[in-house]
């Protein structure tokens, strides 16, 4: 079974990818988190597989939040960003998916290909 955690300060959002995760039959969202520190508190707690993380959130950024983890999991960064941000910023996230490109399908195919690429 894969576990996730997803951070994201849009609670709709963090609604839909529930419902997405109802359908999978090897993953499961372990947590949902709208404030990033309670999400990396959980993080660390918990030790997903893979956390999904919103780029845009108050007080902290999504690259802000994973630069305050030690060990971080596979990272799938969710964004309405047109481009991946990753050219300028040193911390590596494994995937990048826009919010309007998201489908549950996309979903679980990019939480599969983290887990498969890190084997």
């Amino acid at each position: 079974m894969i576990t996730c955690i997803a951070i994201d300060d849009d609670p709709l959002f963090l609604q839909l990818i529930s419902s997405y995760f109802d359908e999978y039959e090897n993953m499961e969202l372990i947590s949902t988190h709208p404030n990033p520190v309670n999400g990396i508190m959980q993080v660390v707690k918990k030790k997903p597989d893979v956390l999904l993380i919103d780029l845009e959130m108050p007080y902290l950024n999504g690259f802000e939040t994973l630069d305050t983890l030690e060990k971080k999991p596979k990272i799938v960064m969710i964004s309405a960003h047109v481009n991946q941000p990753t050219k300028e910023k040193k911390l590596k996230i494994d995937k990048y998916i826009r919010k309007v490109s998201l489908t549950k399908e996309i979903l679980q195919k990019t939480i599969n290909e983290v887990i498969i690429e890190s084997d």
